[in-house]
């Protein structure tokens, strides 16, 4: 039983619905979250940012897991005790190396597969999908600075995911164009909205567009 959240950004103007929605996921009165960061956040600016986003949901229980410099083989297992997990947004293909680094995909995927709740952000929901190409495409597309070669995703889902699109037609003319030289389908998802996968079933929250 599939539970995941995909997300432009963490936003913090009333969407009701979707933070409704996101609750609705949780089957206990006190969930907690590992939160696990694109790369270190070492004065925790960004993890500060998003406890407060789940703090407003009426989640207290939230705790930082890094990937990066802080890395602990250790602490980082105990992550996959919390009820859901948040990956951050950030560089894409940093993000994706270090999951590869901490043979950590195998692990989500599996805590997924369990009935784990995982949450992205961007970078985050990407990491969701079949493959990372699409956070190198187009004018705000992430640097490979890291110089990634497999760029396989979790797949948890079978389409791609494009967030912080601007609303126009152009933008979406230009993830067309991806989607039939790359024969995929994409979410284009505004800042504010998102995507819960309950099931399979796949629901839209906000601004919302299916190109295929």
């Amino acid at each position: 039983m599939t539970k995941l959240v995909l997300l432009s950004d963490l936003y913090f103007e009333n969407n009701q619905k979707l933070n409704q929605r996101i609750l609705s996921l949780f089957n206990c009165d006190q969930p907690s979250i590992g939160y696990v960061p694109s790369c270190s956040d070492t004065d925790r600016k960004y993890f500060e940012h998003t406890v407060r986003y789940y703090n407003q949901l009426g989640i207290q229980t939230i705790d930082y897991y890094d990937l990066d410099s802080e890395y602990e083989e250790n602490r980082f297992n105990i992550i996959f005790e919390n009820n859901a997990i948040h990956l951050s947004g950030g560089n894409t293909f940093y993000f994706l190396s270090l999951l590869q680094k901490r043979n950590a995909m195998g692990l989500l995927r599996s805590y997924v597969n369990k009935g784990g709740i995982l949450i992205g952000v961007s970078a985050g929901s990407i990491l969701t999908t079949p493959t990372i190409e699409i956070a190198g495409y187009g004018e705000d597309a992430d640097e490979n600075h890291v110089g990634l070669m497999d760029k396989q995703a979790l797949a948890l889902v079978d389409f791609e995911f494009s967030p912080h699109w601007d609303g126009t037609e152009e933008a979406l003319d230009s993830l067309r164009d991806y989607a039939h030289a790359n024969s995929t389908t994409i979410y284009a998802c505004k800042d504010g909205g998102g995507i819960v996968i309950d099931s399979e079933v796949v629901e839209s929250y906000g601004d919302v567009r299916r190109i295929n």
